[in-house]
């Protein structure tokens, strides 16, 4: 089944009763988003470019409840998912909310989005806890019962990993739902997948990791940790990062789990790393904020605040934006860690920066999501 790559802007259209048309952008002809070799892997918190320093709020959406870790902006159009269960979607500077979904038994969800085009939702407490919803048709594909969720899904060769938190994880298909194996764990988990080569990585709240072979579930190599493993495992290619709320960030060999080094910090890690070429920037509970060197688990760099670090950081170029339970979002220079830009929203921060294009959002606790963009010279008179 062949998955349309359709343009950003028109995928928010079907949340919205009686709006405009957008335009329908035709497929490239080498896109090929249905085909099994196709392997979509997440970037790791880094995007090439974003709107330029300084930034200036231009937008901010009024949800019913604290959205939750991830906002997705789709060129003009934003989506949002919060704590109560509801999906809202509008435009940048659209002036109101202009659709709106609600999920199960009012239940938080934990979203990924894929192809600018597949919500994929996955839900702590319902009878259907594996929900994809089509942003462009404006209906659910389908809904299963994957186990109670504790973290987002991952998408990738065109099907849908989820680690659920009662001792399991599965892989489904992204056209339709079914179920293609399912493997039990020895522990409840709460961590989000990575794809390892033809491996998928995860921890859980016991401190294992367990590779999986992609294509069957069956378990390539386990190594054991300190700690509960909250994070996404990170992937740069030669080795495996792996982060744990009991104050380690471990690189294993990803063809055996081997352990290569590990390096103490202070303070536990909640949030996944974001990596760029040899530079992983590690965000804790005690409010330091790490560069590490991948080679070698060194230090480039630390930066504190005066509170737990609530989001995951996020490269943009050469600045990494993160948010904190101050209430301020930073911008800090990649190479040095200085703050080059900081602002304060209203509410503790704690759903992780996004970029698309011109614009960067973020979320706070106080029920917003806040849309800025950069301020020209023009703009500052």
């Amino acid at each position: 089944m062949k998955l349309n790559h359709i343009v950003p802007l028109i995928a928010l259209s079907v949340l919205i009763v009686g709006c405009v048309s957008f335009k329908v952008v035709k497929p490239k002809p080498d896109d090929d988003f249905g085909s099994p070799e196709y392997l979509d892997i997440p970037n790791f918190n880094y995007y090439h470019k974003g709107p330029d320093l300084p930034l200036r709020l231009v937008d901010r959406f009024s949800l019913t409840s604290a959205p939750i870790e991830n906002v997705f902006s789709l060129g003009d159009a934003v989506v949002m998912v919060t704590k109560n269960g509801r999906v809202y979607g509008s435009l940048i500077k659209g002036k109101k909310i202009r659709g709106k979904l609600k999920l199960e038994n009012n239940s938080e969800g934990f979203a990924t989005l894929y192809n600018d085009r597949y919500l994929i939702i996955a839900l702590k407490l319902a009878k259907k806890t594996l929900l994809c919803y089509d942003l462009i048709r404006g209906k659910y594909l389908w809904k299963v019962n994957a186990g109670l969720q504790g973290a987002k899904p991952l998408v990738a060769d065109s099907t849908v990993y989820v680690v659920s938190r009662f001792k399991h994880t599965s892989r489904y298909s992204l056209a339709n739902g079914r179920r293609l194996w399912r493997k039990r764990i020895g522990s409840f988990a709460h961590s989000t997948a990575a794809i390892v080569d033809n491996l998928l990585v995860f921890g859980t709240d016991a401190g294992q990791i367990l590779a999986l072979t992609r294509r069957t579930g069956e378990t390539a190599w386990k190594t054991g940790l300190k700690g509960p493993i909250y994070t996404a495992p990170v992937f740069d290619g030669k080795l495996v990062f792996i982060t744990s709320v009991a104050n380690e960030l471990t690189a294993l060999n990803p063809e055996n789990g081997k352990i290569l080094w590990q390096k103490k910090v202070q303070g536990g890690i909640w949030k996944t790393p974001a990596l760029k070429n040899e530079t992983l920037i590690v965000a804790t509970s005690s409010g330091l904020i790490y560069s590490v060197k991948t080679a070698d688990g060194s230090i480039n760099w630390q930066f504190s605040i005066k509170t737990p670090v609530g989001t995951s950081p996020i490269i943009v170029g050469d600045r990494v934006y993160l948010g904190g339970a101050d209430r301020n979002l930073y911008a800090l220079d990649l190479y040095s860690g200085d703050v080059v830009w900081q602002t304060e929203l209203r509410g503790r921060v704690r759903t992780d920066p996004t970029v698309n294009g011109d614009y960067l959002l973020v979320g706070s606790e106080n029920k917003y999501i806040y849309v800025f963009e950069h301020e020209s010279e023009r703009s500052q008179k």
